[in-house]
This record gives C-alpha cells, structure tokens and sequence, in this order.
C-alpha cells in the first residue's frame, strides 16, 4: 500500500482523507435519521476535519519523510501575510453574503431577519449573536483542519503538475463530493441542491488557491479564510434552512463565481497568484526530489 501511495500521492491523500472522515460523517447521517443502534457521540461530528490532520500527515510521511512533515507543518506558521489579505480573508465572505441578501431584498424577496440566522438552530436560546460569532470564528480556525489536505497536500501537488486552474477544479470537485454526507444529514445546513453546492464549492476553491498562492502557502490564511466563510452563512441569515428561501444563496453563488472569474482573469490560470519568482509557494515545486515531483 505504501509503495502505491507513493506512485500516486494525490489519489492515495484522497483516499485517505476520506477513510479517516467519512466513516464518522456516514455514522452521524444515519443516527440523524434514527438508523443506528448506537447513538453517535456528538463531539465525534465536530472534530471529524481532524482527520484530514492525520491522512494529510500520514500520507506526507510516507511520500516526503519527516523533512515533508515539517514542511507542510510549517505552513501554519506562516502569517506574516500582510492586513490586506486578513481583510480579504476575514470580512470578504462576510461581505459577499450580505451583498447577496441585500441584492435579494431589493428584487423583491422581502425584508431579512438578522434575528434569525441559521446559528440559532445550533446554539442555545437566548444566545446572544453577536458575542457568539467571533467565538464561533475561533473555534472553526481550530476545529476545522480541513485545509491540510485541500491545500497543504494536494494542491501544490496537482498545481505543479496542471497548472493552478486545473488543480483548483479538481479539488474544488473533489471537495464538495466529501460534502455528501453532509446532504444525508437531517437538519444540517446543506439543506439545498447538491449541483449548486458544487457550483460554489468549485468557485470557494478558486478563492482559495488565489489566497494560499499569493500569501506564500499560509495553511494558516486559508484556515481562517474557511473558518470565515462557515462564520458568515451560520451568522447571517441567507441558508435555505433558516430562511426557507433558496434565493439569497443562489445569489451569494453568482456572486462568487463571478468573484471567482475576475481572480482566474486578472491573477492568470496557470498560476492563480499576485506572487512571482521565488514568492511563489508553488513556483519550486516540481523540482527533482520535491514531493511534486512525484505527483
């Protein structure tokens, strides 16, 4: 097995994060519908992105060594990124969504109710929102380790050897297909079409490749950046399942691929980055001995 997840690290990480996630979100959609005998702890479901710690770590240690450990490990560290891009990464999600239900307000789809987010079917009455978001916000940064994998170990991988747009496609695919349990799930807030959550998954991936780029591979910008976007669909109210309107997301969705085209035009789809030379994370993969090398 080893041997083969060195000749295909990328499809091999794959299988891996999925065997180390799925078996869990799977557990948690059929207790959701009363289907299992033993009830799912509930904190199993909120750490379940943990597993992409030990797929994308395990995966790089047996492709790259611990030299390949220490190096996708060092990507947390890197935060020296400069405040426009926490700008970016912090309120830009939070400023798509509110445009959106502006935008759906003023085509005649009523008055929204911030009262009444999506956050108040997961939180506890009375909670007070505005406390809660920021502390919501952290607690994505450190509970949601899927970036890891997304970014940390596939993408420079694939990008090296296609190019960053085709990269970007194939995890943004990729990505929302491990979303599937997800939409098996009673009560969860992927309570929508499965083909638009890829449409946006697709778009959320080309944002996010731009910003692992252009910041030198900060795994630590685009966990906030994933953290960020969770924060502001669960706070503000433009999920189908708080609002019982499909419109507001369908809007944040065109506002995102839109978003999503301007980056691919501007920043160019080979590399998708503001960063040139030796700026570039990616700029020195593919080198002989690197671990893209062997993607």
């Amino acid at each position: 097995m080893f041997t083969w997840l060195r000749r295909h690290p990328v499809l091999g990480g794959f299988a891996l994060m999925f065997a180390c996630t799925w078996p869990i979100d799977l557990w948690a959609a059929a207790d959701s519908h009363g289907w299992t005998s033993v009830r799912i702890p509930p904190v199993l479901p909120v750490l379940v992105g943990y597993g992409f710690v030990v797929a994308a770590v395990g995966a790089t240690w047996i492709v790259d060594g611990r030299d390949g450990v220490r190096t996708l490990l060092r990507r947390f560290l890197i935060w020296r990124v400069g405040l426009w891009w926490y700008a970016v990464i912090l309120l830009g999600p939070a400023v798509v969504d509110i445009t959106a239900i502006v935008l759906d307000a003023v085509l005649g789809g009523g008055a929204p109710d911030f009262a009444r987010p999506f956050a108040t079917r997961i939180l506890p009455a009375g909670t007070n929102l505005w406390a809660a978001a920021p502390l919501f916000l952290l607690f994505q940064a450190l509970a949601n380790a899927e970036e890891i994998g997304w970014r940390g170990y596939a993408l420079p991988r694939l990008q090296a050897r296609h190019g960053a747009l085709a990269a970007t496609l194939v995890i943004g695919v990729v990505w929302a297909f491990w979303h599937v349990p997800k939409f098996l799930t009673a009560g969860s807030a992927q309570d929508y079409p499965f083909w638009l959550f890829l449409v946006d998954t697709t778009a959320k991936a080309v944002v996010f490749t731009w910003v692992f780029t252009s910041t030198g591979g900060s795994l630590l910008a685009v966990t906030l950046l994933h953290a960020s976007l969770n924060t502001s669909v669960v706070f503000l109210p433009i999920l189908p399942a708080a609002t019982g309107d499909v419109r507001p997301t369908l809007i944040a969705i065109g506002l995102r691929c839109a978003v999503a085209v301007v980056i691919v035009l501007v920043a160019g789809p080979a590399r998708l980055s503001h960063t040139t030379g030796s700026d570039d994370p990616t700029s020195r993969l593919g080198e002989k001995g690197s671990p893209a090398s062997r993607a």
